[in-house]
């Protein structure tokens, strides 16, 4: 008897075709730092991915940490250029097709040119820009040239970028956002300069008691808006609403679907924020139900 079970389990294993993770998931890739905490950057992104149920890659660009005897800081260490490549390579050469990519924390001059060398080789179908304009720890010049970096090789890759208030002001060349009209004028300013969707995000900054947010795709200019949840500082808000509009629009939602449902993935991160010892949270995205 055992000798007759053994042959029909060996023939099911002969017969059966094993699935391809490409097959049967959605694939994105997260072109970001690693962030120790776990509360941004990559770690971020992956977890947002999850959670909405698409498989989520990496390939790291530095290595971000807190200092929590400097005023809770960033330090902030690049990658290779060529190990970035490699990371990249690898993420494609497994899975054959990334459905999106989201682009996070770059750094230096360096790692922008070769992420904008991989945009230009793997045409990847949807990129989503998170622009890091400036990061505490860098010298003001290596900011400048960094930030002109990303402006002119790889916004132009972008179909969809994301911007704090902050960075919002700096590529539409705006005086300080302060009302809702400024910042959809901010949101045109930039979607003039070719990029197709532009989802400036204000947050709880001008005042409004929600979470605000406008949406610009060089016709409908839209006002996102939620509860706000507090007004204290949760760290990956902003990576997790990029991630989760990545994730969306690679299942192939569009930008507004998207970001309207990244809204909500971000309001339950923030309800469910992880407290520890910093003078701020940690975004939580394991409680979010569609």
């Amino acid at each position: 008897m055992s000798g007759h079970w053994s042959f029909l389990l060996d023939a099911h294993i002969r017969t059966v075709e094993p699935l391809r993770l490409a097959d049967v998931t959605t694939i994105a890739l997260a072109i970001a730092g690693s962030e120790a905490s776990g509360g941004a950057g990559a770690q971020t992104d992956l977890k947002t991915f999850h959670q909405l149920k698409v498989f989520g890659c990496t390939s790291l660009t530095c290595i971000v940490s807190f200092d929590p005897n400097n005023d809770w800081g960033h330090r902030f260490v690049p990658v290779d250029p060529q190990v970035i490549h490699d990371q990249i390579e690898a993420a494609v050469a497994v899975h054959g097709q990334i459905d999106a990519v989201k682009i996070g924390m770059l750094g230096t001059p360096t790692t922008i040119d070769v992420v904008a060398e991989a945009l230009e080789t793997y045409k990847f179908p949807k990129v989503i820009l998170d622009p890091v304009l400036i990061c505490k720890g860098q010298e003001p010049g290596a900011a400048l040239d960094t930030d002109n970096a990303l402006r002119e090789k790889i916004l132009p890759h972008a179909d969809v970028i994301t911007p704090n208030l902050f960075e919002t002001q700096t590529l539409a060349g705006s005086d300080e956002i302060t009302s809702v009209t400024a910042l959809k004028d901010a949101a045109k300013k930039i979607g003039d300069q070719g990029v197709p969707v532009v989802i400036a995000k204000a947050g709880t900054l001008l005042g409004t008691g929600t979470a605000l947010d406008v949406y610009y795709d060089g016709h409908d200019c839209e006002v996102l808006e939620v509860p706000a949840v507090g007004q204290e500082r949760v760290s990956g808000a902003g990576c997790t609403l990029a991630a989760a509009i990545t994730a969306e629009i690679a299942k192939g939602a569009n930008a507004l679907d998207a970001a309207r449902t990244a809204k909500q993935v971000v309001v339950s991160a923030i309800e469910n924020r992880m407290h520890g010892n910093a003078p701020f949270d940690c975004v939580y995205q394991g409680n979010y139900q569609a």
